[in-house]
């Protein structure tokens, strides 16, 4: 049987990865945000499931994502900021 630790979250992730940003001031890179969901909210996710959020949220116009060496940095879009999403 599975562990449903495992299986069900408490909060979706997209609404932790959306809190997260702005309780680092609106930009962070993936790897800080990585992190940060696996040891404050113990979320057993790989790279390419928060990458996979990153993107859903990026097409929804949510976030801006670009890519600095080898990380990718994470803010806010502006209209976002402005209320029109």
């Amino acid at each position: 049987m599975a562990n449903k630790r495992f299986t069900w979250r408490p909060r979706p992730l997209h609404k932790v990865v959306l809190d997260e940003i702005a309780r680092h001031g609106g930009r962070m890179t993936d790897l800080e945000l990585y992190r940060i969901i696996r040891e404050e909210y113990n979320y057993e996710i790989s790279l390419s499931e928060l990458h996979k959020i990153l993107m859903s949220l990026e097409l929804r116009g949510f976030i801006v994502v670009h890519r600095v060496k080898k990380e990718f940095s994470i803010m806010f879009s502006h209209d976002f900021i402005r209320g029109r999403v």
